[in-house]
């Protein structure tokens, strides 16, 4: 998935401390974000920064099953996954119907990983993740990775982050980009590029981890 789980958000709903304790650790290895419910106490409208569920069927106050309905009355969109012990075959047809995937317990850590990681490369599969980004080349768009709303960038915002882009980690020259985004006979050379940059900065990169100024020379676009 080239990496896209580290810009992902995951809700696990788990009444057992030992499992749902396990999960958190385990998940957090994969994931951006993992968050932990042992029952339906949340607000349900405040979910749209999740981008997977992770249902356990039994649960206090409710279950899993009548949690997903809600789920998806509400982000039709993004998938659920049951991990119950419920493993009856009337179980997993009723997971399917509601849900996307149905795994029982006991179940392999690396399964369920594999698993979630088939499911979220369907909907994400034209992503890039890159430090707090999902990028997608083919549509030439920037998404915040947290919220997933696109970023607006200006036509030349655009030409400038994806030639850095095509060529990360390469130390590229004032004069090599301003010929790329503006041609060989522009008369606004570095000043104007140094605009550019900065506005780019504040939109994609506030915390100065993707775009580095290698002084004295140009720019480049770094993957750590």
């Amino acid at each position: 998935m080239k990496n896209i789980m580290k810009g992902l958000n995951i809700l696990v709903l788990e009444d057992d401390k030992y499992i749902s304790a396990f999960l958190h650790e385990f998940l957090s290895d994969y994931f951006a974000n993992v968050f932990v419910h042992t029952d339906n106490r949340f607000n349900y409208s405040k979910l749209e920064h999740i981008d997977i569920f992770l249902l356990d069927v039994e649960i206090p106050f409710d279950n899993g099953y009548e949690i997903c309905k809600q789920i998806k009355l509400l982000f039709p969109q993004k998938p659920v996954v049951f991990l119950t012990a419920h493993s009856q075959l009337e179980d997993k047809i009723k997971g399917l119907e509601l849900g996307e995937d149905f795994i029982p317990k006991p179940f392999e850590p690396l399964e369920l990983i594999a698993r979630l990681e088939n499911l979220l490369s369907n909907k994400y599969s034209e992503y890039f993740y890159l430090s707090g980004l999902l990028v997608n080349k083919v549509k030439q768009s920037v998404l915040n990775s947290k919220t997933k709303q696109e970023i607006k960038l200006s036509n030349t915002e655009k030409k400038l982050f994806f030639y850095l882009y095509n060529n990360i980690d390469l130390c590229l020259s004032k004069e090599q980009i301003i010929e790329h985004i503006w041609g060989i006979d522009y008369n606004g050379k570095a000043n104007s590029l140094n605009v550019y940059i900065n506005n780019l900065r504040n939109k994609v990169d506030s915390n100065g981890e993707i775009i580095h100024t290698i002084y004295g020379y140009g720019y480049k676009m770094s993957t750590h």
